[in-house]
């Protein structure tokens, strides 16, 4: 299945709903860190496998990467990828005085990492959940420090058995101080025929 079979109405409908869910999420993410949080859906549109790091800054970026599949009626990958110098800020202020380094992250902020990529895609699945009326059910995180080409190596090779393209939900993630991510939402080939049947039913955009 390709993402061919999704027009421009379709993908500016899924991008609507998509800005419902980032929507939650800035609200989630605020209770959880205390801090202003912006997300913006920058883009929802069909990637070649081959460009997906780009979206992160390129193959050899660095990123701390939080990897979450989605499970029920639609399957799909989250990807919460965020500069090695916000997770440290992060988690600075989780755990103050914070982490010397990623390289000497401790159980416990790993653990708090997790958590808030945890916390960002529940409110960013049921918001949208709620609004294609379909279940989307998040597994439990996975943690990842690396270029950002070997961290999303993963998601890749589960969509290239598909289809050698991805519908790719992009939504950047801007705060003060000088805080800053990437969330990529990737809907497994399969599911986007149920996806298109949600669509067709919701409301006109």
């Amino acid at each position: 299945m390709t993402t061919s079979i999704l027009s421009a109405k379709d993908l500016e409908r899924l991008r609507r709903i998509s800005v419902e869910g980032a929507y939650a999420a800035e609200r989630a993410l605020h209770q959880f860190t205390g801090v202003g949080v912006r997300l913006d859906v920058a883009a929802v549109s069909s990637v070649d496998l081959a460009d997906v790091p780009a979206l992160l800054g390129g193959p050899e970026a660095p990123v701390v990467g939080i990897h979450l599949k989605v499970f029920g009626e639609c399957r799909a990958s989250v990807f919460l990828a965020l500069p090695p110098r916000t997770a440290l800020k992060v988690l600075a202020i989780l755990f103050p005085p914070g982490a010397a380094g990623i390289d000497e992250l401790s159980e416990m902020e790993v653990s708090g990492l997790m958590e808030m990529g945890n916390i960002l895609t529940c409110a960013y699945l049921n918001a949208m959940s709620a609004a294609l009326g379909m279940s989307l059910i998040p597994s439990v995180p996975m943690f990842a420090s690396d270029m950002a080409g070997a961290v999303v190596d993963v998601l890749l090779i589960e969509q290239g058995q598909r289809a050698d393209a991805a519908l790719v939900i992009h939504t950047e993630m801007t705060a003060e101080p000088d805080l800053k991510g990437q969330l990529l939402l990737m809907p497994d080939p399969a599911s986007l025929p149920r996806i298109l049947e949600a669509l067709a039913e919701g409301p006109e955009p």
